[in-house]
Formats: structure tokens, sequence, C-alpha cells
């Protein structure tokens, strides 16, 4: 392997320490780099060196990516789909991801977050427009139509 030249050396060492505080994609990894004013090639090095020595794992940040939306954030999944796309994560790797999503859990956080709209929505009076605004509401929190309207 050649000797890697100081900058890149420091990039490696701040790009580790990013990695270490939390699980990372590669997307992020590159945009951080990229405003520091790394090269294209800086990046790729920066990036080989971290998924050798296992820093950056695609795997493990989508798995930890889904399980912090679902349980912390209370997203549906097609929130977390829409942000792991944003990660560029492949395709395959997602829908084994969301695959792993406990129904329950999903179920458990469209009802909580259809209470909190309905609280909100007290004073308004039953009817379509109150309907649309909870559907409008839920679907913004990443849950598909099926789903809401089997509850509302």
């Amino acid at each position: 392997m050649m000797p890697i030249e100081g900058n890149t050396h420091r990039f490696i060492l701040e790009m580790e320490r990013f990695c270490a505080y939390q699980e990372r994609s590669a997307f992020e990894i590159k945009t951080k780099l990229h405003r520091k004013g790394a090269t294209d090639e800086q990046v790729e090095l920066v990036i080989k060196h971290l998924i050798s020595n296992n820093f950056l794992n695609e795997a493990r940040f989508v798995e930890a990516f889904v399980q912090g939306k679902s349980s912390i954030k209370q997203w549906g999944a097609q929130r977390i789909k829409s942000g792991l796309r944003a990660h560029y994560i492949a395709e395959p790797l997602i829908n084994q991801a969301l695959a792993s999503l406990s129904k329950l859990d999903v179920q458990a956080n469209l009802q909580r977050w259809l209470q909190k709209k309905q609280n909100s929505l007290k004073t308004e009076e039953d009817g379509p427009k109150k309907r649309a605004k909870i559907i409008r509401f839920l679907l913004s929190k990443g849950f598909t139509l099926d789903e809401i309207l089997k509850v509302v």
C-alpha cells in the first residue's frame, strides 16, 4: 500500500472519529469530506480505509437508521424508506431492513400519531375536511394510505 499524504491522513483520522460516534453512510462521509475540500481521489481513499477497518458498514447503518427512526421518531416505513434513499442506500438493503420492522410497532406508532392529531383537532367538527387533515398528517409521517384508511 502506498504511503498516505498528510492531508488525506488528516481526513482519515477525522472521519474515523466521525464514524466512531455513530453509524454513518458513505454518502455522509462523501458530503462531509467534499465540504472540507477533499478531492474525489481522497474521498475514495478515505472511504476504502473506513470500510476495510470496519468504521463504515452500510448494513449496520441501515439497521441503526431503521431502528432509530421507527422507535424514537416513530416514522412509518415509507418515510424511513425515503430517508434511506436520500443516503443512496441500495434498494435490496432497504427492503431487507424494512422487512425486519415489527408490524405491531408500526401499528402502535400509527395509533399514537392518530391520537395526537385527533387531540389537536378536537375543536374541529367531524367531517371530510377533518378526516383529510388526519390522513395528510399520517401520510407525512410515512404510513401507507392502506394502513391509514384501516384506522381512520
